[in-house]
């Protein structure tokens, strides 16, 4: 395939006049792709191969002012996506890593997530939601920079985002099939757009003035799991032309991809441990104190997705000097998911071992045998279901216009509109069984329960309902103006000065997690009649009919012990919400004796679920471009200044205390928040190559990333309670403040400012092969952040009836703390053509990430981490952060023969402190009520991937894409002090084939 190269390459302004470097075929064009204005795509979409890379080459060697035309660039699979990758970190002016896309709609991975996973310093997240450990994403989903979750994503050098109350775009719902590149930026310049205070990821797309004529391209592929051993089809086809006409040359570009991918996870779990006293373990009367797991679960989760998306792009140039761009991109994602689960909804301090059967202790801390407890164990089988729906959509128009040889204007308009809707829905039985056996002394857990027992469907009933909603929508309109001037020659060659304003609106509407009771044993006499709980046949419309027995077949593929059957409510129960939920509850309204009944779904609707957003930006910047042609350096320093307005709508509702009528008497009102703030980005990058092909580099700047929407909400429900312990006196009508309790229920605050950090990196590049690929480089970096995002008590004053302000105790996310994070980056990339045939196809890329964190970040009071017995933990880690990752890729690319085999890993990292199943209230021995919450980690995980492509000619290649190789089991850990620290869930997902046709002519 050849990739026209539409203007010059590389900007080399010590080896010459800027003006002539501006007519160099490599000079202008990864100089203007790495300002990452509006125009960055262009030129790095048409970076070079061998062949250009020589020519550079020779061109920073001499310092004559020769001009190079470099017509054409041939893109060679692997070995062209290397090369392209290189050039575009040789020639940046500043730190960018980069993979290329292999061919059309070929990045190295079959998801945009995965691919990023192979840039030095970047990890990602393997499970479906960031902090939920329950839960694991075969193709991965969060992204992290050097640690940081706070990641800005573009597309083509301009906004894109998801309407998911944050500021990027989920990476996953983008078809990675449109995409001829990805590129994260590590550190700032002035003309780049402020946010990325992690990193900046731009996903780039084709024009069609990258290509040479007509270009057609098309794959077809068919996906199929192991596990899950379902086939999926995936295609996409990309058409492109350009025309010399009587008005110009006309370029018109459609890509349009579909992808579909189905996975199974089964998944074990090992609940927290609690110290009791209820086993009497020698047979002498006494019970020990011993630490019990509350109880041991498994689950099987299937999923399944769908990915689409279409990108057009025109460009129109009447004359040498204008050039036109219109483009449009969209993108769908829609996902569903279903659950099959069983857990344990017991008291964890009534939990005793069977001393007649065989069990094991280490110490006092359980590994195996019998768990019960009386009354037996209480638990659910549930169906969960989430099915979410995505969309961004995304139009830009551009203009390039040269006003003279030495000045030039870039400008461009674009429209942004994002929209996410989603139904999490839970139904559950309840089950009380006899009990579980669980082993903790292999690998991975052995749990049994009675399979007779759970294999009766007249011992269950029917036991919650759980939903949550999500409606959002987002949309921005951006406009930017650059202007460029160069100078012949000084020190100085060239200015740049830009300005850019937005207005993007955003309304988020989130119910929360309703959990709804149907038959719970706690309710037990008070609220339904004492003896069995009613069973599964409530009515001719809610019985067993509902439900089905999950025999999980294959669990785990055969390598643990099977843990037995359940029965379960039927897929549709879940997915019929609302009208299944007002049926189990209908059914089961004439079994009460009080206090429950019908329920009433929450209103999406309602004020006190949306949070309305809207934010406008003004930035401005001047940035100069320098060199010193003796010293073969050069680098840019600038400044950027944005100023920030928010404003957030919504209800302040009053407190509604009989005994506090000053207070209010339980009205709202609305309420509208408005916050602003200006920040101040300088910045500094500069490039030095003291002998040929070695380059030093230094960059310094202050980043920023601005809070989520989500954090931002403006609804506050006040609250009065009397005093605990006091009890109004007869005839009290009024209480003084000392007397009451005044608190706030939300977290968000509407007052937020961004994250901070001042950054630094400096890195050494040895290109000690640069025609083959061959070069090796280390990157120092080191950030220092403040100002974090932590939910923190203290008093804020809110107005009273009677017009005095009064402080109430709320808690909610402020800007807090200091943190620390340095490390180093390590690469190598070489293909062996020195080594005899036919071993001089191989080649290899490799780099190494390590990170350091030293954090003064108070813990979110409503996330402290506690351990069931009350006692607390040492500093934690920054979540989200490995200290070590790396990745490693040997390649085989001879004749018509591609193969390429990856593995990517990184180490343990902080998930969450205190998510679902890991958190509770419950009393210690010491009969003390524990409010306890246990960090989660996510266990080192590595993966192997491979591919093999067979090309039958220069047009026509087929292969086999391959996931998951080894098999990975995904585990989490969770970090206990009396118990110890372990393992508490283990995963295991699908080896994924792809059987792929390419063609391109």
């Amino acid at each position: 395939m050849s990739i026209r190269q539409s203007q010059p390459a590389s900007r080399r302004a010590y080896k010459g006049s800027s003006r002539e470097a501006r007519r160099s075929a490599m000079a202008l064009a990864i100089a203007v792709f790495l300002s990452a204005n509006a125009y960055a795509q262009e030129a790095a979409e048409a970076t070079a191969d061998t062949e250009q890379d020589s020519a550079k080459q020779d061109s920073a060697k001499q310092d004559s002012k020769e001009t190079k035309e470099l017509d054409t660039v041939v893109v060679t699979g692997i070995r062209g996506a290397v090369y392209r990758a290189q050039d575009i970190k040789r020639s940046a002016d500043t730190f960018v890593d980069s993979v290329t896309a292999e061919d059309i709609g070929a990045l190295p991975d079959r998801s945009v997530t995965e691919t990023l996973s192979r840039i030095p310093g970047v990890t990602i997240d393997r499970f479906l939601s960031a902090g939920d450990p329950e839960h694991p994403s075969a193709e991965g989903s969060g992204v992290q920079v050097r640690g940081m979750t706070q990641v800005r994503s573009e597309l083509n050098g301009r906004d894109t985002f998801s309407a998911n109350g944050g500021r990027a775009i989920g990476f996953q719902d983008v078809p990675s099939e449109l995409m001829a590149g990805v590129d994260v930026y590590k550190n700032q310049k002035a003309e780049m757009i402020e946010g990325g205070l992690g990193g900046t990821v731009d996903l780039r797309t084709f024009k069609p003035f990258d290509f040479e004529g007509q270009r057609i391209g098309f794959s077809l592929s068919e996906n199929y799991g192991n596990f899950v051993e379902k086939w999926k089809p995936s295609a996409s086809a990309l058409y492109s032309n350009n025309w010399d006409t009587n008005i110009g040359k006309v370029g018109f570009l459609i890509d349009v991809a579909h992808s579909e991918l189905a996975t199974r996870t089964d998944g074990m779990f090992v609940r927290p441990f609690f110290e009791t006293d209820n086993t009497d373990v020698d047979g002498d009367g006494t019970n020990e104190r011993l630490w019990l797991p509350r109880g041991a679960d498994w689950r099987t989760l299937d999923f399944e997705r769908e990915r689409q998306g279409v990108y057009v792009a025109l460009q129109w140039q009447p004359s040498d000097d204008v050039e036109l761009h219109a483009t449009g991109f969209q993108s769908r994602y829609d996902e569903l998911w279903n659950e099959d689960a069983i857990f344990v909804g017991n008291d964890p301090t009534a939990v005793a071992i069977d001393t007649s059967q065989p069990f094991e202790l280490d110490g006092n801390v359980f590994r195996s045998g019998r768990l019960v407890q009386p009354g037996d164990i209480p638990m659910g089988t549930d169906i969960r279901a989430s099915n979410s729906k995505s969309k961004t959509t995304d139009f830009s128009l551009g203009l390039k216009w040269t006003l003279s040889d030495s000045t030039e204007l870039t400008t461009d308009l674009q429209y942004v509109k994002a929209e996410t809707r989603r139904l999490d829905s839970t139904v559950s039985l309840g089950v009380n069984v006899p009990y579980i056996d669980v082993n903790l002394t292999g690998g991975t857990p052995s749990v049994g329960i009675d399979e007779e027992f759970t294999g009766n469907p007249a011992n269950y009933y029917w036991g919650f309902t759980m939903d949550h909603r999500d409606d959002n929508v987002a949309d921005q309109v951006a406009w930017r103006a650059d202007l460029k001037h160069s100078f012949d020659s000084g020190f100085f060659r060239a200015v740049k000065f830009g300005v850019r304003m937005t207005d993007r609106g955003a309304t988020s509407r989130d119910t929360g997690y309703d959990w709804q009771p149907v038959f719970q044993p706690w309710q037990q006499p008070w609220a339904v009649p004492a003896g069995q709980l009613p069973g599964l046949d409530l009515n001719d419309q809610v019985n067993s009919s509902l439900t089905h027995l999950n025999t999980f077949d294959n669990f785990y593929r055969g390598d643990v012990n099977a843990p037995g059957s359940f029965f379960a409510p039927v897929l549709a129960t879940a997915l019929g919400f609302p009208d299944s939920y007002l049926a189990i509850h209908g059914a089961a309204a004439p079994y009460y004796t009080c206090c429950y009944g019908q329920i009433t779904p929450r209103n999406i609707r309602d004020p006190q679920w949306s949070n309305v957003q809207n934010e406008t930006t003004t930035a401005a910047y001047a940035m100069l471009d320098f060199a010193v042609d003796d010293m073969r350096l050069d680098g840019n320093v600038g400044v950027r200044a944005v100023r920030t307005e928010n404003t957030a709508q919504g209800f302040l509702v009053y407190p509604n205390q009989a005994f506090a009528p000053y207070l209010g008497a339980g009205e709202s009102e609305s309420i509208t928040a408005s916050n602003s703030y200006t920040d101040i980005l300088p910045s500094l990058n500069v490039r030095w190559e003291p002998v040929d092909d070695l380059i030093v580099r230094f960059a310094a700047s202050k980043a920023i990333a601005r809070p989520a929407f989500s954090d931002m909400q403006t609804y506050q429900v006040l609250s009065a309670a009397v005093e605990p312990g006091y009890t109004p006196p007869p005839g009290t009508t009024e209480l003084p403040l000392d007397r009451l309790v005044l608190t706030g229920s939300s977290t968000d605050n509407p007052y937020l400012e961004p994250m901070k950090a001042n950054q630094f990196d400096l890195s050494l590049e040895w290109y000690f092969d640069p025609d083959k690929g061959g070069m090796a480089w280390i990157n120092f970096f080191h950030k220092d952040i403040k100002d974090y995002f932590r939910n923190q008590s203290r008093l804020v004053p809110y107005p009273g009836a009677d017009g005095n302000e009064y402080e109430y105790l709320v808690t909610q996310t402020i800007n807090t703390g200091e943190a620390r994070i340095q490390g180093a980056e390590i690469g190598w990339n070489q293909f062996f053509d020195f080594l005899p045939a036919p071993f001089d196809g191989f080649g290899i890329s490799a780099n190494y990430t390590y990170i350091d964190s030293s954090t003064d970040v108070p813990d979110e009071d409503d996330a402290e981490p506690v351990d069931t017995d009350g006692s607390t933990f040492g500093d934690l880690p920054a979540d989200g952060l490995s200290k070590n990752s790396y990745n490693v890729a040997a390649f085989y690319e001879k004749g018509p023969w591609q193969v390429r085999v990856a593995y990517n890993w990184r180490s343990e990292y902080l998930l969450s402190v205190g998510p679902n199943g890991y958190n509770g209230t419950n009393n210690n021995l010491d009969d003390e009520a524990i409010a306890w919450k246990l960090p989660v980690y996510s266990d080192e995980y590595g993966q192997l991937d491979a591919s093999v492509f067979y090309s039958f000619n220069d047009n026509i290649k087929i292969g086999l894409e391959m996931n998951n190789l080894n098999n990975a089991e995904q585990r989490t850990i969770m970090d206990q002090n009396g118990a110890g620290r372990r393992v508490t869930s283990w995963y295991v997902n699908d080896t994924r084939y792809a059987a792929t046709l390419r063609v391109t002519f």
